[in-house]
C-alpha cells in the first residue's frame, strides 16, 4: 500500500507542529506536508499526489474558504476538514454549501481528528 500524503495549512507553527506531532504515530501510513495559508498548499497540491487536506479557516494570503474554492475546481476528488475555532450554524451552513466537508472545532480532539482522517 502506498503512503497517504495529508496537507495540514494553518497559520498558526506551534499549532502545526503539535498536529504533526499528535500524528507522527500513524507515520507509517500517511507522512504530512504543511503549508502556512491557502496559496502554499495549493502550490504543494500542484506538485504533490495529495490524499487529504486538513485547514484552518481564518489565515493570511488566502484563507480556507478561498482554498476550498479553489480545490472544489481544481481538486474536488480531494477531501477536506476544515478546522476551526469560530464554529458558527453560519460558517456550517457555507461550508456545506461548498460541498461535504467535515468539520472539526478547535481546540483539536485527537482522537475526532484520527478519526476523520482515517474515514
Amino acid at each position: 500500500m502506498s503512503m497517504k500524503k495529508i496537507v495540514i495549512v494553518d497559520d498558526e507553527n506551534n499549532f502545526l507542529l503539535s498536529l504533526k506531532d499528535g500524528l507522527s504515530e500513524f507515520s507509517d501510513t500517511f507522512s504530512i506536508l504543511s503549508a502556512n495559508n491557502g496559496q502554499e498548499a495549493l502550490d504543494l497540491l500542484a506538485g504533490e499526489e495529495v490524499h487529504l487536506v486538513i485547514t484552518d479557516i481564518k489565515m493570511p494570503v488566502m484563507d480556507g474558504f478561498e482554498l476550498l474554492a479553489q480545490m472544489s475546481t481544481d481538486y474536488s476528488d480531494i477531501p477536506v476538514i476544515v478546522m476551526t475555532a469560530f464554529g458558527s450554524s453560519e460558517m456550517e451552513d457555507r461550508l456545506d454549501s461548498m460541498g461535504a466537508f467535515q468539520y472539526i472545532e478547535k481546540p483539536i480532539d485527537f482522537d475526532v481528528l484520527i478519526d476523520k482522517v482515517n474515514e
